[in-house]
């Protein structure tokens, strides 16, 4: 039997020991958060904050947001780890979070601040259709879904010169993400075609570590005019008899390609539609093929209109040529002596 003083002395060892594990553990115990201290979250991405011990059996977990405002997500413990997930992030998330850890009455915290920002995709570049030569256009660039949208900066260039530049840090502080556009306005010229248009928008937040903070697209103008320097050319030879065969080729220079229509001009003014094609082929020509032969040169822009006069010989007469007043002549005639008998 154990005195009553060597009972006591034991309960008061065993206290002791129990308060020394409590100690030993205390000093074991830790806590980390991944990813640590401060995390820059896009909004609508899936986000998971991870609360870990270490040195502990059986921890118990708790999450609170600053202020103790709603978390915006959902805890799941898994062993020694503690998940906070918000998926998708929302403008709601921006906060700093507090994880709890318990082991034995033993408490650790640690916080983790979280940034939200939106730029998920590359700007849009729209023009007024169609662009054409000497008429007023615009070019549109715009980047949707921004977040915070007065942190913006956009511009403009052409084939590397900035046009345009716009900084939208006077707009105010926005609570939701915005679609931001910067538009030009210009007078195309053939200068402009093929030209590179460049939009970058860019969103230089430096106290936020993401990528990328720099979007560009790039697209080529297209810019319409009608049909320049149309000319008409006749077959090589410069006499056409009856029975050979008579070429005419229509040419132009246009964007978009020019459609070329052939047509013949008729006795009562109207004109006949021949072919819809730069070359016009008639073989074994006859004295009714003589006549004034019109190309047209039709795009979106506009039309363009050439005329020439074709005269068809016939061996054994002398045919005298013949004009439209305003064409351009091609006389293709034979003038024989025809001596009497």
């Amino acid at each position: 039997m154990w005195s009553p003083h060597l009972k006591k002395d034991v309960l008061e060892l065993e206290k002791v020991q129990k308060r020394a594990t409590k100690m030993i553990r205390a000093k074991a115990f830790e806590i980390e958060i991944t990813p640590e201290h401060k995390v820059a979250a896009q909004i609508g991405d899936k986000l998971e904050l991870t609360c870990s011990t270490i040195g502990c059996e059986s921890p118990s977990f708790s999450w609170r947001s600053q202020l103790d405002k709603p978390l915006g997500g959902s805890v799941n413990i898994m062993g020694n780890s503690c998940i906070l997930t918000m998926d998708p992030v929302g403008i709601e998330n921006e906060h700093e979070y507090l994880c709890s850890a318990f082991c034995d009455n033993v408490k650790k915290e640690k916080s983790i601040k979280v940034d939200v920002y939106s730029f998920p995709s590359d700007p849009v570049i729209e023009t007024s259709t169609p662009l054409n030569v000497g008429e007023k256009a615009s070019i549109t660039c715009m980047v949707p879904k921004v977040f915070p949208s007065e942190r913006l900066m956009m511009q403009l260039a052409k084939d590397g010169s900035v046009l345009y530049r716009k900084d939208f840090n006077q707009e105010g502080i926005t609570e939701t993400t915005e679609t931001k556009s910067l538009t030009l306005t210009f007078i195309p010229t053939f200068e402009d075609i093929g030209k590179e248009i460049t939009c970058v928008a860019e969103l230089p937040i430096d106290e936020m570590e993401f990528e990328p903070k720099k979007r560009q697209t790039s697209q080529r103008l297209s810019v319409n005019f009608g049909p320049q320097n149309t000319n008409i050319t006749v077959s090589s030879s410069n006499r056409t008899m009856q029975g050979e065969t008579l070429m005419l080729i229509c040419r132009t220079t246009s964007n978009p390609p020019a459609r070329i229509v052939w047509g013949k001009e008729l006795e009562d003014s109207s004109v006949q539609h021949i072919i819809d094609n730069d070359t016009l082929i008639i073989p074994h020509t006859q004295m009714s093929d003589s006549g004034l032969f019109i190309c047209e040169a039709i795009n979106d822009a506009t039309n363009k209109t050439e005329r020439t006069t074709v005269v068809i010989s016939v061996e054994g007469m002398s045919l005298q040529d013949f004009d439209l007043s305003g064409s351009m002549k091609h006389s293709i005639s034979t003038n024989l002596q025809v001596t009497p008998e």
